[in-house]
Order: C-alpha cells, then structure tokens, then sequence
C-alpha cells in the first residue's frame, strides 16, 4: 500500500491551501498521514495518523531541534514511500531528517510556495536562501514550483532530479460568485458595512512580508479623492496591533476596518470594489485569485507571483515596489472609471479560469503517479 506524509507549517495552511491533494490521495487507496503544528485544532478527513509539531519560523528556537528529532522518528519509522513537503522551515527539516527513508527507497518531494530568493531581491537573501536551498536540493527528489519565476532557478539548476511548474496550488471557484451593484449593496448590509463605501480589499497575515504599512501610508491621499474610501484588512498575526496603532497616530484609522481572520473570505471578495496586495515577495497570491473570480479587478505591487496573474492595463494594474504614487494613481483610475473597473473585472474573471482547484489538481495527480508504487 502507498504511503505518504504529509507536512506543512500549520493545520490551518493545509486546511487552507491542501485538502483537495489529501482527499484525492485517500480515495486513491493511499495512506495519509500528516505533521503540522496545532494551529486551528483542526482534523482532516480521511487522515490516517495526524502528528504535532513545533515549527518557529526563527532558526534559532530550541523547539526546532526538538521538532528535528521527533520528525525524524516519525519518517524513519513510517516506512513511507512519499515524503511531501510544503512551506520552509519544516521542508529544510523534512529534507535533512528523511535522509535514511531515501537511502530505503522513499521520495521527497518539496512544493515552494515562493522562494526567500528572487529578481531584485537584496544580495543578504540570494547569500542565505539560495545557498540553502542549493544545498537542501541535493536530499530531494523533486522540487514543485508555482510561478514561472521559481522554475527557472530550479529547472536543471540544483542537484535534485525532477523539476516540475504547476499553476499555483488552486482555488475552489465554486465557493466565489460575483455579484452586481444592487447584491453588492445588500452583502455589504448584511455583513455590516456601509453599503456607498469604495471598497478596496486586502486578504493576507500581518508579518512584514505583506506590507500592511504601505497600504495604510497611502490612505492619507487617498481620502482626498475617494472621501468614502473603506479599506478592509482580513487576517491577523504579528503586526496587527502595532498597524492598528499607525493607523491612530496617521488619523486614518476611520477609513479601516481591521477584521482580523476571516471564514467569510469569499463573502468579502464578493463586495469588494478592487483586490490589492503590497506585497513584497509573493509565490502567487491566491487572495487576489478569489477576488478575480468575483470579477473583481486586482492593483498589486510588481512581483514575480503577481506577475502570473496580473495583465498590466487589462485585469488590473501593477504598480513598482513601494511606489505610492503609482498605487494611488491606479486606485484613483478606477474609482473614477465604473465602465473601466467592470471591464477589468471581467477580465480578471477570466483570467482566473487557469488557478481554478482542478487544473492545480489534475497537474499533480500526474506528478503523483510517478512516484506511488504501482
């Protein structure tokens, strides 16, 4: 019987981004176990063995080595012929410890969801993040990437043997339905928020990656253009509290709403004017994906992962990394133009056609077949 384990950061990034895989796997006669730290106190369905670990994101908590040792009892006593991995720090873990499980005929995989490396980034990231990646290449079997970007540095590059570029890790389209002017109104009632506000929507943790404060920085002026301006900020994490304070002392805190972690994400894409990122790295982006499947058009910060899905001037607008003038140019163009925003979202629409959940899918269904035991 094929086996495979499963790890990732959290419960709640595999609920998120991964049920699909393991649901495919289970009704596919394989066995599934999974290692991920208690996030959500969440369970899977069709999960065989559910492990918990602690995965900080510092190398230097004890709890790595501890994470370390335990992760390698689980592998090397598993007797698993697939070792999936996901996300950084438990994928260099999975990497080092799953050495005896390859020398017994196992095969890792690691799915990148956006390396720490990548055009323009400072040279301090290419000397740390690619080194160890080129080196944590040599305990892999395949590496999976999900932005056109990623391939390139990996495709023939490092010392793994298999090289493949899926469309992202998809979007379940069904659960994101757009909405005309008079439902968006009514949505909005229902959800509680000002059904005339100017809605722009930015899904995504509060860690420094995701540059909540270039958002915030940029409210100022915009309120003199868009005076019914409601930026609407769904996640939490690290910096939540120190945004909301910056958000205080710049006095723009009336034209936020911080809504902390959101189950309703489709809801919300659903009444949304425009989706924005200022993200400063990103594998792909899937926050703005939902919002393109409720037509709505995207303004996000040049990036390799943006770039898979923006077409600049066509679905939305892409705009150079901190760069506030060009951001709050764009959002003005669409507040001022409706026929042009509903055109672009009709454009994004379509072009999110290509991250729906069963291309993503059927792509790795046939990565998977190479590698269970017939």
């Amino acid at each position: 019987m094929n086996k495979i384990l499963y790890i990732a950061t959290s419960d709640v990034h595999l609920a998120t981004f991964h049920t699909p895989y393991l649901k495919w796997l289970g009704e596919n006669g394989v066995q599934v176990d999974i290692v991920v730290e208690n996030r959500g106190n969440l369970e899977f369905e069709g999960v065989n063995n559910t492990y918990h670990l602690d995965f900080p994101r510092s190398f230097t908590k004890k709890e790595l080595l501890v994470s370390y040792k335990k992760l390698k009892n689980i592998i090397d006593n598993g007797n698993y012929n697939i070792i999936h991995c996901h996300t950084p720090i438990p994928s260099m873990l999975t990497r080092l410890a799953a050495s005896k499980a390859r020398a017994n005929g196992a095969k890792v995989l690691y799915t990148a969801h956006g390396f720490h490396f990548y055009k323009g980034a400072p040279a301090s990231r290419w000397l740390v993040y690619y080194s160890a990646e080129y080196i944590l290449s040599k305990f892999t079997d395949a590496i999976i990437t999900i932005n056109k970007e990623d391939y390139g540095y990996v495709n023939n590059k490092m010392l793994h043997k298999d090289s493949y570029h899926i469309k992202g890790i998809g979007v379940d389209s069904s659960r994101f339905k757009p909405l005309n002017k008079e439902e968006k109104r009514e949505k909005r009632i229902e959800l509680g928020l000002d059904p005339d506000k100017f809605v722009l929507l930015y899904v995504a943790e509060f860690i420094s990656r995701k540059n909540h404060e270039f958002v915030i920085r940029s409210i100022q002026s915009l309120q003199k253009t868009i005076p019914n301006l409601q930026v609407l900020f769904a996640g939490k994490g690290e910096l939540l509290d120190k945004m909301k304070q910056l958000s205080k002392e710049l006095e723009v805190d009336s034209s936020i709403k911080f809504l902390g972690f959101r189950k309703d994400v489709h809801l919300l894409s659903a009444i949304a004017d425009i989706g924005i990122s200022s993200s400063k790295h990103e594998g792909l982006g899937l926050g703005l994906t939902e919002e393109m499947f409720c037509k709505v058009p995207i303004i996000a910060s040049y990036d390799r992962g943006h770039k898979e899905m923006v077409v600049q001037g066509e679905n939305g607008y892409m705009f150079q990394q901190g760069n506030s003038e060009e951001f709050i140019g764009y959002v003005n163009t669409l507040y001022q133009d409706e026929e042009l925003r509903l055109k672009m979202g009709e454009k994004a629409y379509e072009k999110a056609q290509e991250f729906e959940i069963e291309n993503s899918l059927n792509s790795m269904k046939e990565i998977y077949k190479r590698y269970l035991i017939s």
